[in-house]
């Protein structure tokens, strides 16, 4: 086991919830043929189709056997698949079938709980439907790996130390076989490093940058797979998160992590000479399970990261960005106040908005020049805001603070460390003196 191996979150979290990934792997799994992986996988791929058929069937009410084998053929299920998938959700009690002396169905009615609750019912399906020990690990390793990339090791001491339905570590073979399994249907990647370890990562999200295999090694030697782990997973929950927001590690963590280009930084400055940054990933817009137009460009972060600017920094605050860029889009122009005049010059030096007069003294307006830019910004913003109510979200915004450290001079060395390889080495020691050192004034009740 590597010396780096650590334990990353295996069960729901802010990245995927097991039901999306069983969704989505299910999905994934029903474009190939017959092979190892597909059979490997095979209780996932069920698991999802009784998902999608709790889904499609939920207020439904009562429903005759020929409507119910229109929703399944709509679905892509057989008459055997269905057939499965019904005797799961009954197990569930979620469903009731009517048959006649014959045993032939005759009605079925659902009592399929809300979508929230359902998503959170995943540990009642997957058992269920019979997953695996190696199904479990792939699970796990599809999640770690699809929020950052992993020495081969780390990811394969995730996958060990996930546990099945009866609360058990699955293994060392299991996790060894969810690897190959995820790696023959495209959803990992192996990439060795220059210095001759093998890095795995979800290529869907991280495309095939060698890039991304040396972050994951600079951030196992620095031994900071963890911070950037927790870093990664809030980030991806708040996109455009302020930088000062951050609870789940240390400024020196988020510096690394833009340094190796595994969180992306917009800065946003007024013409009053305020500045703040805001934090982006690589996921925006990517799907884990298929290839997708990429991330957000710059030029839609540097929307988004103004408009959350305004929501949380501004002395007269935007209460919602998402209808104001809404507006803005339909509109061709929103806003009236004096603040746009003064905190939006970046935006039109990139040449997305246009700042004009308002309709009186001091007050100024935005005029939409690129409109793509716009709708791609406004579908961040409104997914953000459909995320509303997370205790952890508020947390993260009540501990908002100015950003001031001791490692700043550290931070500024992690920007320039990209194209200089002996600076890199230096940040690495640097930060992981820092983290033993930190580890030994632990008090032994820790």
């Amino acid at each position: 086991m590597s010396g780096h191996a650590l334990l990353l979150q295996t069960t729901g979290g802010s990245m995927l919830s097991d039901a999306e990934l069983v969704l989505g792997l299910s999905r994934h799994l029903s474009a190939y043929a017959a092979g190892p992986a597909k059979a490997g996988l095979e209780q996932l791929e069920f698991a999802g189709q009784v998902f999608d058929m709790a889904f499609r069937l939920r207020n439904s009410g009562t429903s005759t056997p020929e409507r119910i084998r229109a929703i399944a053929t709509e679905a892509y299920l057989g008459q055997r698949q269905l057939r499965d998938a019904l005797a799961t959700l009954e197990t569930l009690g979620w469903m009731t079938v009517q048959r006649d002396r014959n045993n032939r169905p005759l009605a079925v009615t659902e009592t399929i709980p809300a979508p929230a609750l359902l998503v959170q019912a995943a540990p009642s399906i997957l058992p269920a439907a019979g997953v695996t020990d190696c199904e479990w690990a792939a699970l796990t390793i599809l999640r770690a790996t699809t929020l950052q990339p992993l020495l081969v090791d780390d990811a394969l001491h995730t996958g060990t130390a996930a546990v099945d339905a009866q609360d058990q570590p699955v293994g060392d073979a299991a996790a060894d076989e969810a690897i190959r399994h995820l790696t023959s249907i495209g959803l990992l990647k192996k990439i060795v490093t220059d210095d001759g370890m093998e890095v795995v990562f979800n290529p869907n999200v991280w495309g095939s940058d060698e890039k991304v295999a040396q972050a994951a090694l600079y951030a196992a030697k620095a031994r900071a797979t963890s911070e950037v782990a927790a870093l990664l997973e809030e980030v991806v929950a708040k996109p455009g998160m302020p930088e000062t927001a951050v609870t789940a590690t240390e400024p020196k963590w988020i510096t690394f992590a833009v340094a190796q280009g595994l969180v992306q930084r917009s800065v946003i400055q007024t013409s009053t000479g305020e500045e703040r940054s805001f934090l982006f990933t690589p996921h925006l817009n990517r799907s884990p399970f298929g290839a997708t137009a990429g991330d957000a460009s710059g030029q839609v972060r540097q929307l988004v990261g103004s408009m959350i600017y305004a929501a949380t920094y501004a002395e007269y605050k935007l209460y919602n960005p998402a209808a104001f860029v809404s507006a803005l889009i339909r509109n061709g122009e929103a806003g009236d106040a004096s603040p746009i005049g003064t905190d939006y010059p970046m935006l039109e030096t990139a040449g997305i908005v246009r700042v004009v007069p308002g309709t009186g003294d001091g007050r100024f307006r935005l005029e939409l020049l690129q409109s793509e830019v716009a709708e791609d910004a406004l579908q961040i913003l409104s997914e953000r805001d459909d995320s509303r109510g997370n205790p952890h979200d508020l947390a993260a915004l009540r501990a908002q603070q100015r950003y001031g450290h001791i490692d700043r001079e550290r931070a500024r060395l992690a920007l320039d460390a990209r194209t200089d390889d002996v600076e890199q080495e230096r940040l690495i020691s640097a930060l992981r003196d820092e983290t033993t050192r930190r580890a030994f004034r632990k008090p032994l009740s820790s």
